[in-house]
């Protein structure tokens, strides 16, 4: 049950990110594991290390435009975000969100 609550509710956080973009190498780490944990409600279970799980399997295995739109999103500056995303075409949005789950999953099993 509890898997259940943290999918639905990492799964709003990705498809907000699936369809942004930024630019620049990005927020550190230690920004996205701050933005991670206060973006989940407590319900979810979500803690410090699964979100610095996250953030460092981000931070390798995604471009850095990304990373930030990923970072933009948890920190709540969704026009922000939305304005980096430029034209980027649905094909490498939906790769984004792909990797996105990816990700999550992983460090969200692990732990």
């Amino acid at each position: 049950m509890k898997q259940k609550i943290i999918a639905r509710s990492l799964a709003t956080i990705v498809v907000a990110c699936g369809v942004l973009a930024a630019c620049g190498s990005g927020p550190s780490e230690a920004e996205f594991v701050q933005a991670c944990v206060a973006s989940s409600s407590p319900q979810m279970g979500v803690d410090e290390k699964m979100c610095s799980c996250a953030a460092h399997e981000a931070k390798s295995n995604l471009p850095a435009v990304s990373y930030r739109a990923m970072v933009l999103t948890m920190q709540g500056k969704k026009q922000e975000a939305e304005a980096l995303l430029g034209d980027m075409p649905f094909e490498k949005r939906a790769e984004f969100g792909m990797k996105q789950f990816e990700i999550l999953g992983k460090c969200f099993q692990d732990t």
